[in-house]
């Protein structure tokens, strides 16, 4: 198996790397690399074709510049994904620090293409930690990533993650759709320095509940009391005796906290059987 990549420079063809290995080699990294990819998508199906359950290489390397634009993502950093892929190594870090910055920056942005570039770069997120954890022991300090919402991960980035999107689910039985979400004006301070922020969250979180368990919509009550013991149980994992919440968070528990804010996202949007199948499953692996 052979693989030249290429790219172009002021008309002319620019050699970035050559790989060779056994046809055998190189298909266990490619079934590796998409399995290091699968992750729940919250992106909505198109009406034109089926999506994609591992987002394309375009849309990888698309969702970590602004609007998708490829051409701004680094030639080196394009090359480096692309070796990695086909010869079973890591990930460069860069991705992992390019698709945490993507992330804050474009967090209240839902059109579809908004949408599918939030999918790829929890995808990609999901694969830089899993390669690192796995290829090297001493990144051992975070839980084995999975697919889809992990109960028993206990990371406090992923927890936070997960926690921030039950605030946000909160506020939408509250107040419907408002101007600016929790995720909009709290998103990027709380990935990264969160204990200031989840304090004041929390408290906001109890008004909300309030409101939304008054509504004349009986189901809306129903959902903001199920929401409220979701958001008790997952604070009540941060002991207050070591000051609650962390006060930062290395860019490792950054990345967990993008995976559990996505994951958690699309878990509250299942139906209770689909939950429940998921419970089981899990349980049973």
């Amino acid at each position: 198996f052979y693989a030249l990549t290429l790219s172009g420079a002021q008309g002319r063809m620019v050699v970035r790397d050559w790989f060779e290995t056994s046809l055998a080699s190189a298909q266990n990294s490619l079934e590796a690399y998409f399995d290091d990819l699968r992750i729940v998508r919250n992106t909505p199906e198109p009406k034109d074709r089926p999506l994609s359950p591992i987002p394309a290489l375009d849309a990888l390397l698309g969702s970590l510049a602004p609007f998708g634009n490829q051409g701004d993502v680094p030639v080196s950093l394009a090359t480096a994904f692309v070796s990695a892929a086909i010869r079973g190594s890591p990930f460069p870090i860069a991705v992992l620090q390019r698709a945490l910055e993507r992330a804050r920056a474009e967090i209240g942005q839902d059109s579809w293409a908004d949408l599918n570039r939030r999918d790829a770069r929890a995808a990609l997120i999901k694969a830089v930690l899993l390669r690192r954890r796995r290829i090297d022991p001493s990144f051992a300090r975070y839980p084995e990533p999975t697919e889809a919402m992990d109960p028993n991960n206990q990371n406090p980035g992923y927890l936070l993650g997960r926690l921030m999107a039950n605030l946000e689910r909160l506020q939408q039985a509250a107040l419907g759709s408002p101007n600016a979400s929790v995720v909009d004006r709290y998103f990027s301070t709380a990935s990264a320095r969160p204990r200031g922020v989840f304090v004041r969250l929390l408290k906001n979180a109890r008004h909300h509940a309030r409101k939304a368990q008054e509504d004349d919509n009986v189901s809306v009550g129903r959902l903001a009391r199920w929401l409220d013991r979701q958001i008790d149980d997952i604070a009540d994992r941060f002991d207050p005796r070591n000051n609650g919440f962390p006060a930062a968070l290395s860019v490792e528990e950054q990345g967990m906290f993008v995976l559990g804010y996505h994951q958690q996202r699309h878990w509250l949007w299942l139906s209770k059987e689909e939950r429940e199948a998921a419970t089981v499953e899990q349980t049973a692996a």
